[in-house]
């Protein structure tokens, strides 16, 4: 799989630098940061620190074409791999093509084009953790996308193909299904004013294992933002989770943000998720209070400090879906965001 991947970077990087040869080249440099001091009841006797993630990323712009690279030195297991991806420290590492105003190509890792709150930029979270609806996603993953931007006024779309989605935690890859399952992504949204718009689907073939039966996930998500608040809803459900036949799980949440003041924003977020294995339901829930802090929001230097206080409860430590607080926790976290730009 190493070497199938060299060869398609190498080959559309042959073809992208004679077209961009001749191009303004706009190189563009970030790199993120965030810092954690956490507890949580029952878990920690006391809070533990440590830095959530590290993450430095390099963009290339020349034309019509256009490549990034992005790492994060704060996973565990730098050189390990889940199966279907890149080692563990390369998070993206892919190739874009502008075909016209309207539509783009990309071949490489990035993130997959299911979830709304997943598709959001680590630095403009809106509270501390990706949350319950996490567990779900098909994460990022090899492979290659066609979007469509504005076909219809407001209407856009994604569709994409790519390897085994072992990133997962709703697969159970083994390394010997690369290239022989896939990953199958679309996803359609709609923009209008202050209104975003959601629907996504995604299958990954025989996701716990050969002969396993397919992980197929939908979500549907809405946000409005007006002014000074921000509202989102989104809904996700997984069926034969780690392809075992029957084993559902559903994930919605409810968030509400109102900005009191430029850079101090009140946060709140009610989750709710339901999951079943042969003839047994669980559900849990985790409700986030929170209050973020902007203190710098210049360009090149972004930082602000987030908290919030978790609310675990339903079904809790019996609790069989993928994520979730089982107890109640307290998180704080220093976000530092950088730009050369």
């Amino acid at each position: 799989m190493k070497r199938s991947v060299l060869v398609g970077i190498l080959l559309a990087s042959n073809y992208a630098l004679p077209a961009a040869a001749e191009q303004d080249i706009d190189l563009h440099i970030r790199g993120y940061a965030q810092l954690t001091a956490e507890h949580v009841n029952g878990v920690d006797d006391t809070v533990s620190f440590g830095a959530e993630r590290a993450r430095p990323r390099i963009a290339v712009d020349a034309g019509r074409w256009s490549a990034a690279m992005q790492l994060d030195f704060a996973v565990d297991d730098l050189g390990d791999h889940r199966p279907g991806a890149l080692a563990n420290v390369i998070m993206d590492l892919y190739v874009s093509y502008r075909l016209s105003d309207k539509y783009s190509f990309r071949f490489g890792q990035y993130k997959t084009p299911l979830g709304l709150d997943f598709n959001m930029p680590a630095h403009q979270l809106d509270i501390t953790k990706r949350g319950m609806e996490a567990g779900l996603i098909l994460n990022r993953a090899f492979g290659a996308m066609l979007t469509g931007n504005q076909i219809l006024p407001g209407l856009s779309y994604d569709i994409g193909l790519f390897n085994s989605p072992g990133r997962s935690k709703a697969t159970d890859y083994v390394d010997s299904q690369v290239g022989q399952d896939l990953g199958k992504v679309a996803r359609l949204r709609y923009d209008n004013s202050n209104w975003h718009a959601e629907l996504s689907h995604g299958i990954a073939d025989e996701a716990g294992g050969p002969g396993s039966n397919d992980y197929a996930v939908s979500d549907l998500a809405l946000r409005f933002a007006p002014e000074r608040w921000t509202i989102k809803a989104e809904w996700i459900q997984g069926c034969d989770v780690l392809g075992l036949a029957g084993r559902k799980e559903t994930v919605g949440y409810l968030h509400i943000a109102y900005d009191l003041t430029p850079g101090l924003e009140l946060v709140a977020r009610h989750y709710a998720g339901r999951s079943r294995i042969d003839s047994v339901t669980t559900g849990l829930d985790n409700t986030y209070f929170g209050i973020t802090k902007h203190f710098a929001t210049q360009s090149r230097l972004q930082a602000r400090l987030q908290a919030n206080y978790v609310i675990a409860s339903g079904d809790r430590a019996a609790y069989s879906g993928l994520r979730g607080y089982r107890d109640d926790a307290l998180l704080l976290q220093l976000q530092l965001y950088l730009d050369n730009q």
